[in-house]
């Protein structure tokens, strides 16, 4: 099984376990113009917003009332991931980072608006805004690092390795404090963040996480 394969399999999985861990404080959040904050880092509505309209841009014909909380939902898996590699004493360089974008964007015609279109015409589209791509990429690198360590010599193709993976993800996310702005929805156990706005921005977790 290649590690594209692999990433999007346990994501999927991973996601809706660790958001059962966030915790909600909604005025603060609003009050101070934040889409989310995380460990006490805003992710503000301003960069959800700007970040949504350079996807829709980029992709006419996303449904603009799901784009946004897709976006949001990977920007704070972003720091849940960073939490993990951390913990597990793993990192990738800007270089690394820099050359394994290159090849990706190479392979579907080698501009940032080439990937985020091929990735929403997957079977699984992934919403991702062009400014995003080095985070995508990086996260995706930091995540086989985590596998590779917890596998300890073994293989990180197997299902154990997986589960090692997302064991260590729900550990991250349960020391997080993550606060989501009501007006982009709610943390649910099973569901990641739902919205809380009739005809809203109503996506799951595991929709959020499917990988190229």
């Amino acid at each position: 099984m290649n590690t594209s394969s692999r990433l999007r399999r346990t994501l999927v999985s991973v996601v809706v376990a660790l958001l059962a861990t966030g915790t909600l404080a909604a005025c603060n959040a609003d009050q101070l113009g934040a889409a989310a904050i995380v460990d006490g880092r805003t992710i503000t509505t301003a960069q959800l917003q700007s970040a949504t309209r350079s996807y829709l841009a980029t992709v006419r014909t996303a449904d603009s009332s799901k784009v946004q909380l897709r976006i949001l939902e990977r920007m704070v898996l972003s720091r849940v991931i960073d939490t993990a590699a951390r913990n597990e004493g793993v990192g990738v360089r800007a270089g690394t980072v820099a050359r394994e974008r290159d090849r990706v964007l190479k392979s579907v015609g080698g501009s940032r608006k080439d990937l985020v279109r091929a990735l929403a015409q997957q079977q699984t589209p992934t919403v991702l805004p062009p400014s995003q791509v080095d985070r995508w990429v990086r996260d995706r690198l930091l995540y086989n690092k985590i596998v590779a360590k917890l596998a300890g010599g073994g293989d990180p193709a197997s299902a154990e390795s997986a589960a090692r993976a997302t064991n260590e993800l729900v550990k991250a996310s349960r020391s997080m404090k993550i606060t989501i702005n009501p007006r982009y929805g709610r943390w649910d156990p099973a569901r990641g963040i739902e919205s809380q706005i009739s005809g809203g921005l109503s996506k799951t977790a595991a929709q959020l996480t499917s990988q190229k």
